[in-house]
């Protein structure tokens, strides 16, 4: 292949989004398909991803044992994203020339345990929210992130049945989307240490669910459904939102559940916080 990454990210989008509108006809192969101008401008396979087949290649993913060679980063973020990609990748077959064959499945590596080991993002979420910006177009891509990380951040999770235990893992709602607070809450669930061979097979288990979460989303072609557990679960955005009043309590932003970080919040008294005091 000559196009370099580079090229690709500077004109692929345009060059073959752009093309596929004129003609009106689907990407390069038979068995990828436009679902609109809008959506997925590089195509997505006629009749959506397998969910169970993204569900194990998630989970394979991240032990390293992928049929995704360049996936087998064994990490959360290379799992959920090679999954995805991969099989994209599969789709278009022996058509080099398409897009998806200039991304290197293991270019999300760095993003694992939460970027770096920082334990913010979810290596899980960041692997999946590159693939799904990869795939849609820029509005598309908000609606769909933000549905994965609102399901994310208030399902139990792991789903997935590991392979490798008997009994299934613990379950845990992290109520964020943090790599530290999830893994935290579910320490603390199951009695495992954050540096268990039980953890790391917790976390294989839910790029596993996360993966195929994506690949159920994208099928759906439907985005921007589950609203967020800020607006949902707590009454902070009544006053503290994005706005230009500081002294009103607009300073700060976000769609995230308040209470993951904030604890013991109550309503607010009709005389404020303090009660009129």
């Amino acid at each position: 292949m000559k196009e370099t990454r580079r090229d690709f990210l500077r004109t692929g989008c345009a060059v073959v989004a752009g093309a596929t509108v004129a003609s009106g006809i689907s990407l390069l192969s038979s068995r990828v398909a436009k679902a609109s101008s809008a959506d997925h401008p590089f195509g997505w396979p006629v009749g959506g991803l397998d969910v169970a087949e993204t569900k194990d290649l998630g989970y394979q993913g991240f032990k390293g044992v992928s049929r995704f060679s360049a996936a087998a980063g064994k990490d959360c973020a290379s799992a959920t994203f090679g999954a995805i990609v991969g099989q994209l990748q599969e789709a278009v077959g022996e058509e080099p020339e398409h897009p998806y064959h200039g991304i290197p499945l293991s270019m999300m590596q760095w993003a694992s345990a939460g970027v770096a080991g920082f334990a913010s993002l979810c290596g899980t979420l960041n692997g999946a929210c590159a693939a799904i910006g990869l795939v849609c177009s820029n509005t598309d891509a908000k609606g769909y992130i933000g549905d994965l990380l609102t399901w994310y951040s208030e399902t139990a999770l792991p789903i997935y049945p590991s392979p490798e235990y008997e009994e299934p893992h613990a379950q845990s709602k992290a109520e964020s989307n943090l790599c530290h607070l999830s893994v935290t809450k579910w320490c603390l669930a199951s009695g495992y240490g954050s540096g268990s061979p039980e953890r790391a097979d917790r976390c294989a288990c839910i790029s596993a669910d996360v993966a195929s979460k994506v690949a159920e989303i994208l099928n759906s072609g439907v985005g921007g459904a589950l609203g967020n557990p800020r607006d949902n679960s707590t009454i902070c955005g009544a006053c503290h939102y994005a706005g230009t009043d500081v002294a009103a309590g607009q300073f700060t932003r976000g769609k995230m559940n308040c209470h993951s970080c904030h604890v013991n919040i109550t309503k607010t008294p009709a005389h404020g916080h303090d009660g009129g005091k």
